[in-house]
């Protein structure tokens, strides 16, 4: 399976605001858009971000949608001076602009719940779509969002706040490209790969698939490696799954979806004790990972376990060539899990890789303690 297979149906993302464009803030929205895409089995194409220009957006639609049968447009529906990208879509689809009553309407009230006897009249052009969209109500916002359908094309217009775009997209826009068969990716299935470098295991997996007609892909998720085998033929995919699984079988922690910290977390909220950790190695950074209002109940962290009570004692020391700023390929790590009956000292060596150790130990550390958790 090459990845031409994949180009037909794909989706644009388009990104506006000069917030983007000037590095003031990540473009957050399509990075969770695209997730949602491909976990639905669609095909994303190009990514594009423009500033608060109407021209720029203007042209940066007419260029996604030479090559993209769907183009999803977040940002730019405020009620300000800025906010131009319903001007910029109506420009690019030759369409008036017309006033919608309804939308007005809704917007109105929000604002009077809000406590403003009368809306700004900046706030009318919150109303104004394509002659030719279907409104998308916002109920999060003032910004209602629309689709155009042109022929076989779909164009997606958004607001730019996530709490308000992310909804729309779980609710109208997946529906409505399911509905129109943009799924193409049929078989699909992700792992998260911890304590192994990408060349590494990329070269093994990669010899593995070559004979059936799956792809592979991988993204850096530092200290994981997220690891992707999809294709649109079900018999290789299931034939080659079992063997794909058997290869990162090491490298996983529970069912390979989340991460070490995650998982600690989630068991450390079920359970009826606490546990007393001595830190020396990660500067605090394990305990402002996993001590959260769920699981700080059954947290206690201290500088001396000499006098604890708790029934679980975790000892953690290393990172020693980090804290003395030495120039090294490898840094270690102590751990020791003491009860009244038992103890148990696991040492680990790590990859030095400047501050991002401390990264790779604390979810070296939560890997471990969920493992002993699980087994004890």
């Amino acid at each position: 399976m090459t990845r031409d297979v994949l180009v037909s149906d794909q989706i644009a993302l388009l990104a506006t605001g000069d917030e983007l464009s000037n590095g003031d803030i990540l473009n957050t929205n399509s990075q969770e858009i695209a997730q949602r895409l491909f976990n639905n089995g669609m095909h994303v194409g190009r990514h594009m971000v423009t500033g608060d220009r109407i021209a720029d957006i203007r042209d940066a639609i007419c260029y996604l949608l030479q090559s993209h049968r769907a183009l999803i447009i977040t940002g730019g529906l405020g009620p300000t001076s800025d906010d131009l990208t319903r001007y910029a879509l109506a420009d690019a689809l030759e369409q008036e602009l017309v006033f919608d009553i309804p939308t007005w309407d809704s917007i109105v009230q929000r604002l009077k719940n809000f406590g403003y006897a009368s809306p700004p009249p900046n706030n009318r052009q919150q109303a104004l779509f394509p002659s030719a969209a279907t409104i998308i109500p916002n109920p999060n916002g003032t910004a209602a969002g629309c689709q155009v359908q042109q022929s076989e094309q779909f164009i997606f217009m958004l607001p730019g706040p996530p709490i308000e775009c992310l909804p729309m997209v779980d609710q109208i826009v997946l529906p409505t490209l399911i509905k129109n068969h943009f799924q193409k990716i049929l078989f699909h299935h992700k792992w998260l790969l911890f304590g192994v470098s990408e060349g590494q295991i990329a070269e093994e997996l990669d010899l593995l698939a070559k004979p059936y007609d799956c792809m592979t892909g991988y993204r850096l998720w530092y200290p994981y490696i997220e690891f992707k085998l999809y294709s649109n033929n079900q018999m290789d995919f299931l034939s080659l799954l079992p063997q794909i699984e058997k290869t990162v079988a090491p490298y996983i922690i529970g069912d390979g979806k989340n991460s070490a910290s995650v998982l600690l977390k989630n068991h450390l909220a079920a359970i009826d004790f606490t546990i007393a950790i001595a830190d020396h190695a990660t500067g605090g950074l394990l305990e402002s990972i996993i001590k959260t209002p769920r699981t700080a109940a059954h947290l206690h962290f201290l500088n001396d376990l000499t006098q604890s009570l708790h029934s679980l004692n975790i000892a953690i020391d290393g990172l020693d060539e980090f804290w003395q700023n030495q120039n090294t390929a490898l840094t270690s790590l102590e751990l020791r899990f003491m009860t009244e009956q038992t103890q148990h000292h696991s040492h680990h060596d790590l990859p030095f890789r400047g501050l991002r150790v401390k990264q790779y130990a604390v979810e070296l550390i939560c890997r471990q303690l969920y493992t002993y958790l699980n087994l004890n």
